[in-house]
C-alpha cells in the first residue's frame, strides 16, 4: 500500500511540473531568512496546503437513510492553482545580516578598522528592511533582495555611514521553480449510513519519497448528514451539511492544519451502480500552519544557531464547489473544481460496496 502512496505522489509532482520539497534545501534556505522574510517567503504554500486539505472531500450527498451500509473507498488527488501574484512578494520586516554580507556593504569605509567595528555592529542589531522577490513558488533564477536603508555608525567618536543599498540572498530563490500547481493526495474511506450521516475519514501514512526528502503524513477525518432523513416527504434536490478537519506534516518544518464547513446540494440521475451525480456546494473554511526552522546568524563569537517557529493562517475563507460523480457498478469516478482565492481541483477513484 505504501508504494502505491508513493507512486501517487510522485506522478502528481511530476504532473505539476515540479520538484519535490527536499527538505535539506528547504532547511538551507530558510537558515538564511529571519521569520519576518520568511513568512513572506513561505505564504503561497501555506494556503495552498489549507487548499489541499479541504479539497475532494464531498463526491455525492450522503443518502437519507436511516440505517443502511454504504462503504467507500477512494484514491483522491488535488491540486491547488498559484498565480503570478503568488510567485512573489514586497514587504517590510525585520531582518539580521551576516558578517559576509555586512562586508559587501561596508566597501566604502577605507579604514580597516573601522570597517571591522562597523561590521560586528552590524551583525549584533536588527534592521528594518525592504523584504522582496521570489517566493518559495517563484522564480529559480532570481533570489530574495534585502533592501538596507542606510545607517550612520560611529567608531572612536568618528562617523561612518553605510549607504542605502540592496543586498541580495545568494541562493534564496524559488525553491519549487515556477511551481504553478502544489499537488497532494490521500486514501479516503467513509462508511455510514445511520440516519442520514456518514462518517469519512483521510490519511496518508509517512512517507520518505527519497533518502533526503523530509517524510509527509497526513491524517483527516469529518462527518456528512443529510437532514431529509427527518423529513417525511422527500425533497427534489439532495442535500447534507459536511465538517471536516486535517492534519499534515511534512518532515520536521511545517504542521499545517485545516478546518471546512460545507453546505451540499445534488441530485442523482439513473442509479447508484449506473448513474451520474453532479452536486454544488459552498464551504467555510481555515488553514493554520506551523514553521519551525533553525536560523544561523554571526556573532563575533562565531556561526550560532537559533530556533524560528512562527505560525501562519492561511488566506482559505470560502470556497463554491462544482463537481459529479460518475458510477458504475463498484467503480465511483468523481471530479471537482473549487472557485476560491486558491482555486483548486480534485479527481478520485473509489469502490463502493
Amino acid at each position: 500500500m505504501e508504494k502505491l502512496y508513493r507512486f501517487l505522489l510522485i506522478v502528481l509532482f511530476i504532473s505539476a511540473g515540479s520538484t519535490t520539497i527536499a527538505q535539506d534545501n528547504l532547511q538551507k534556505t530558510l537558515s538564511d531568512l529571519s521569520s519576518d522574510a520568511a513568512k513572506s517567503y513561505v505564504a503561497p504554500v501555506v494556503s495552498g496546503f489549507g487548499a489541499n486539505l479541504n479539497s475532494g472531500w464531498v463526491h455525492r450527498i450522503v443518502p437519507a437513510n436511516k440505517l443502511s451500509l454504504d462503504i467507500e473507498f477512494t484514491f483522491v488527488g488535488m491540486g491547488t492553482f498559484f498565480n503570478d501574484n503568488n510567485k512573489s512578494f514586497s514587504s517590510n520586516g525585520s531582518f539580521r545580516f551576516n558578517t559576509d554580507q555586512a562586508m559587501s556593504m561596508t566597501t566604502n569605509i577605507s579604514n580597516q578598522n573601522a570597517r571591522n567595528d562597523i561590521v560586528n555592529q552590524i551583525i549584533n542589531q536588527d534592521f528594518t528592511v525592504g523584504i522582496s522577490g521570489p517566493t518559495i513558488v517563484g522564480s529559480k533564477d532570481q533570489n530574495v533582495q534585502i533592501a538596507f536603508p542606510g545607517k550612520t555608525f560611529t567608531y572612536n567618536s568618528q562617523s561612518y555611514t553605510v549607504p542605502a543599498q540592496n543586498v541580495e540572498l545568494t541562493g534564496v530563490n524559488g525553491l519549487l521553480k515556477s511551481l504553478s500547481v502544489l499537488p497532494f493526495a490521500a486514501a479516503q474511506f467513509s462508511v455510514g449510513t445511520l440516519y442520514g450521516t456518514a462518517a469519512e475519514i483521510r490519511f496518508l501514512p509517512s512517507i520518505q519519497l527519497n533518502s533526503d526528502l523530509g517524510s509527509i503524513s497526513y491524517f483527516g477525518f469529518g462527518i456528512q448528514h443529510n437532514p431529509a432523513v427527518w423529513l417525511n416527504e422527500p425533497l427534489p434536490v439532495d442535500f447534507s451539511v459536511g465538517i471536516y478537519t486535517s492534519t499534515m506534516k511534512v518532515g520536521s518544518i511545517f504542521k499545517s492544519t485545516a478546518t471546512s464547513f460545507g453546505l451540499f446540494a445534488g441530485k442523482t440521475f439513473g442509479t447508484n451502480h449506473l448513474g451520474v451525480s453532479p452536486f454544488a456546494g459552498v464551504t467555510f473554511e481555515t488553514s493554520n500552519i506551523t514553521v519551525n526552522y533553525t536560523h544561523t546568524v554571526d556573532t563575533q563569537a562565531g556561526p550560532e544557531d537559533v530556533n524560528v517557529s512562527f505560525d501562519m493562517k492561511g488566506d482559505n475563507n470560502m470556497r463554491f464547489t462544482l463537481g459529479a460523480s460518475f458510477m458504475l457498478a463498484i467503480v465511483n469516478l468523481n471530479i471537482d473544481y473549487s472557485f476560491a482565492k486558491y482555486n483548486t481541483a480534485s479527481a478520485g477513484l473509489g469502490f463502493s460496496f
